[in-house]
């Protein structure tokens, strides 16, 4: 692998080819004798591409000049770098124009029309523009003026010698690719983005999700087998066009698709010249052998640069993440998710513990130490992402750290289990090990819009609930029982909202709370949130603990139910039996009706006894209305002599009482008042209400007793104010989730101490 490009600085001050004056602010061109100002962004472009020039295209420093007057052209106008064929510097061969790394699509453009102008009135033969690491070659003398397409070229000849076909070939010392540094491979990163984001024309997400199916390819390629010698397929050749590029480009991705068909589905979105520019300021670098380390800062930060707002709520920050890693001490054999991954912030951490771990097992660049932590990151890390673009964030995450992406799925991780198993074999119940993970906070699960709330313990009864609140019970069900481990960030407000007391019950009766971490106001600042949360360390219960609180609870609820259901059951009936008797016009009425309902009534129930007739249920109940408290012995005497006639005279008698009802209850309707029943119902369910409320607070208060007598284990608590970055996301050199995690350590170590 050849050396970083920014080696070419020090090379050259090395051989003597340049040396830095002034603490070096300005550099000295050794064989032309030129100083310039060496902080100007564009001079130490030039600086390496000088370099460059003579150790790697072998042309003689002697040959080499800066600031070259274009003749034909204003005064002002120079050439950065010529390379001439002969000593005295008469017959010009490369004519170079450096741009600073950051320049943009637009400027790069320009930059080739500012080259071309300058070659063709030197008589220059190959003319080259370098913005940093993104460049372009061309063979000037042997196409017309205008041409910007067919003359392109792989890259200048070494040494005055023909152009070569391909520039990029696998174990060519000089012309392998790059392993480069973090500040380089965010500024490629950068300007990727920024060609296809096309100034607004499509959305970061987008852009980046067409970056990621590029970036997909590349890494695919560079690690595709080959010989020493084969030239890589993610590049320019020479005088390749655009469209030549992308057919190319565009036939290893759907290759790519084939074999690895769970990361992208969609079809490469962009035009070929923009294709084009990605290629090349990706052609010259090493993906796959540049450091995990470097690859992982700077693709975060890369990130964190164009993905914050509301797109930031998929981002932890990464000295967070680190702590909630170090704090459950990952371990090789087990199942570790997210699910909530958003760019895989948590999984590519826990990665990076085992394979920091392994290196206390193997050494470093063993298939051992390889396999130890490579295994563990294609088989036992497991994610889940709502936001679709942001899941392929977080696939292309895993994919640039080495693997472990195809446990990444695109889901709700809400819904139910069999959706998630049908999706992705791995995502079961009762069995990940650890659970890191930062919910979306405040989003509303309403039971109109998503059904699956009434399937929650803690959504049953409810219209709505908060996200985190259901992902806390989704965890206790993704977890193993006895030894999962849940890490997780919560609002402050579920520890401390007097409203959201059950949700505190739920995470005693199914948790062991091993800590409690405080994180201070700024920690999601630079994301755009600015709620204050804390850290929650739980250990699932095991089922006989599990059950065990669920007896106590059954069995607490019980008893109380024997107390108070009664004292409902009784308002109940008192209020039922008020509204039965009705207003006070209703009871007016009834007082009205009553002699005239007892005269009949008592002759009818004298009819009755004589002929030895069981009274009607009509009769019955009027009887029991009308006068319930006097004996039923009848006053009305009856001269009858034979039964015949005192069938007819009940007839009658029944007859009458008939039409009374009838009247009476219209009377008694016309005399209602709905304010009255109303007001009567509305205080008894407030008599209810309180003596549920008191019924819920005596069953809470009991339960909570009951796990304070027999859950008494110590739990650890800190508060972090610092925690190695400030409200803008600017570094602290304070961080003391360090410091928790130390002390943490003590405290399981010997929790009574600590008591």
């Amino acid at each position: 692998m050849r050396n970083d490009p920014t080696d070419f600085l020090h090379i050259g001050e090395q051989k003597g080819y340049i040396e830095f004056l002034n603490e070096q602010t300005t550099i000295r061109y050794i064989a032309p004798d030129k100083k310039y100002r060496f902080t100007n962004p564009e001079e130490q472009v030039r600086a390496k591409f000088y370099v460059e020039l003579i150790e790697l295209f072998q042309y003689p420093e002697n040959r080499i000049d800066l600031e070259v007057r274009v003749p034909r052209r204003t005064p002002s106008d120079q050439a950065d770098i010529v390379v001439f064929q002969d000593d005295e510097k008469k017959n010009p061969f490369i004519v170079v124009e450096c741009k600073k790394d950051e320049t943009s699509e637009a400027e790069f453009d320009q930059a080739i029309e500012q080259v071309f102008g300058n070659c063709n009135s030197l008589s220059g033969h190959y003319a080259v523009v370098v913005a940093g690491r993104t460049r372009r070659a061309f063979d000037v003398k042997n196409h017309k003026p205008g041409e910007r397409s067919e003359n392109i070229i792989a890259a200048p000849p070494i040494r005055y010698d023909t152009v070569e076909e391909w520039r990029y070939r696998k174990g060519d010392p000089n012309w392998e690719l790059s392993i480069i540094d973090r500040g380089d491979l965010i500024r490629v990163l950068e300007k990727c983005h920024q060609t296809l984001w096309q100034g607004g024309r499509l959305t970061p997400t987008d852009a980046f999700d067409e970056l990621a199916k590029i970036l997909f390819i590349k890494i695919r390629d560079e690690k595709k087998a080959r010989r020493d010698g084969e030239p890589y397929d993610f590049q320019i050749k020479t005088r390749e066009r655009a469209k030549s590029v992308a057919n190319r480009i565009n036939r290893l991705y759907r290759e790519a698709k084939i074999q690895d068909p769970e990361v992208f589905t969609e079809d490469i979105e962009i035009d070929e010249s923009r294709l084009f520019s990605v290629v090349n300021h990706l052609q010259g670098i090493s993906l796959n052998q540049t450091d995990l380390d470097v690859k992982g800062v700077a693709f975060e930060r890369f990130l964190g640069n164009f993905f914050k707002g509301e797109i930031g709520q998929f981002f932890t920050p990464r000295e967070v993440v680190e702590f909630m890693v170090d704090m459950v001490t990952p371990h090789h054999e087990e199942l570790i998710l997210d699910p909530a991954c958003g760019s895989g912030g948590f999984l590519l951490h826990a990665m990076d513990y085992i394979r920091k771990q392994a290196s206390d097992f193997y050494t470093e660049g063993t298939p051992e130490h390889y396999t130890h932590w490579h295994d563990f990151a294609k088989d036992r890390l497991f994610g889940i992402e709502v936001n679709d673009s942001i899941a392929r964030v977080a696939k292309m995450n895993m994919i640039i750290h080495d693997d472990g992406h195809s446990n990444v799925i695109s889901n709700d991780a809400l819904v139910d289990f069999d959706t998630l198993y049908n999706q992705h074999r791995g995502f079961g119940k009762d069995k990940f090990d650890v659970i890191l993970t930062n919910p979306p906070f405040g989003a509303d699960i309403k039971k109109t819009e998503l059904p699956y709330l009434e399937n929650y313990e803690l959504g049953k009864g409810k219209t709505s609930r908060k996200t985190e609140i259901l992902f806390l019970e989704r965890c206790f069900d993704f977890l193993k029982w006895e030894t999962g481990k849940l890490a997780i960030i919560l609002p402050d407000g579920i520890l401390t909202n007097s409203s959201l007391q059950d949700v505190r019950d739920y995470i005693e009766r199914h948790y062991q709370i091993l800590a409690v971490v405080s994180l201070p106001q700024i920690a999601f600042s630079h994301y755009g949130a600015g709620v204050k949360t804390s850290i929650l360390f739980l250990r699932k219960f095991s089922e006989q603990e599990y059950e065990t609180y669920q007896a106590a609870i059954n069995q607490i609820t019980k008893k109380n139910e024997a107390i108070y259901v009664p004292r409902i059951d009784a308002l109940e009936d008192e209020r039922q039996s008020i509204i039965a008797k009705g207003s006070p016009a209703q009871v007016d009425v009834t007082e009205t009706y009553r002699q005239q309902f007892m005269a009949i009534l008592d002759s009818i129930d004298a009819l009755n006894q004589k002929l030895a007739k069981t009274p009607t249920k009509t009769v019955q109940r009027l009887s029991a209305f009308f006068f319930p408290e006097i004996e039923s012995t009848p006053t009305t005497e009856f001269e009858l002599f034979n039964a015949k006639t005192a069938r007819v005279e009940l007839k009658a008698q029944t007859a009458k009482l008939n039409a009374l009802e009838k009247e009476y209850k219209a009377a008694f309707k016309a005399a209602a008042d709905p304010e009255w029943e109303s007001e009567i119902k509305a205080g008894y369910k407030e008599q209810i209400d309180v003596v549920k409320e008191e019924w819920e607070d005596k069953n809470t208060e009991d339960i909570r007793e009951w796990v304070r007598e027999n859950a008494n284990d110590p739990i650890f608590m800190a508060i972090a104010e610092r925690i190695g970055y400030d409200a803008t996301g600017r570094k602290d050199d304070v961080n003391d989730l360090n410091t928790i995690c130390e002390e943490y350590r003590k405290f399981v170590e010997n929790p009574d101490f600590f008591s």
